[in-house]
């Protein structure tokens, strides 16, 4: 008998693919091609973060508690013109280097608006902004006109300054800070919140006067 793999032809039909064979292969080239797409999805570079518009902010403008909107301002020239009392007489011959005066607006959280004055006094040295700070919390002393004071133009409605029930003020190195609110549309009460708005907004001392120290 002669030699020779059993069966015949049947070894040279072995190679060949079936349909379902091809079938197959394609199946599996898409799941490569679907884990390979998750896997870049997932270990790319993250995209940097589109670039801010900060031309409406001031980076100098201190964080406070409540957001005061500034309203009406000034800066008298002569710090004892704009005052009252013994304070008039103590610039007199304490003369001041820089006063501005300012008024804010802003909303307590049970919707309640709240008017408050900003006046900023800058002394030549330290000791003489001490004094000045010391008799401004006395009482019978007389004051620094704020603008409601002062009779400004000033829109309707607008509460007067004449209570104590907000009145803060701060000395800090040549500055001293003194600040005072009032309710828009009802009476002022002694409930805390003015004098906390007050010690907020005199935060903005330093910025309102123009000057860091």
């Amino acid at each position: 008998m002669p030699n020779g793999a059993p069966g015949g032809g049947s070894s040279a039909s072995g190679g060949g693919i079936t349909p379902l064979g091809w079938a197959k292969r394609a199946l599996l080239l898409c799941a490569v091609s679907v884990v390979s797409g998750l896997l870049w999805v997932v270990i790319k570079p993250s995209a940097p973060p589109a670039p801010s518009d900060d031309s409406t902010t001031d980076p100098g403008k201190p964080r406070t508690a409540y957001d005061f909107a500034p309203g009406l301002s000034d800066e008298p020239a002569n710090c004892a013109e704009h005052s009252t009392g013994k304070i008039s007489d103590f610039f007199a011959d304490h003369p001041c280097e820089h006063l501005t005066r300012a008024l804010y607006t802003t909303q307590l959280e049970n919707g309640e608006k709240v008017l408050t004055s900003v006046v900023t006094v800058r002394m030549p040295d330290a000791e003489s902004a001490e004094q000045l700070e010391r008799m401004a919390t006395r009482n019978a002393t007389g004051n620094i006109e704020d603008l409601v004071t002062a009779g400004r133009d000033l829109p309707e409605k607008y509460p007067s300054l004449s209570h104590d029930y907000g009145y803060d003020s701060k000395q800090r190195q040549r500055l001293v800070v003194i600040g005072e609110s009032s309710y828009f549309g009802r009476s002022d009460s002694d409930d805390g919140r003015l004098k906390n708005v007050t010690t907020e907004a005199l935060k903005l001392g330093a910025y309102q006067d123009k000057n860091p120290d």
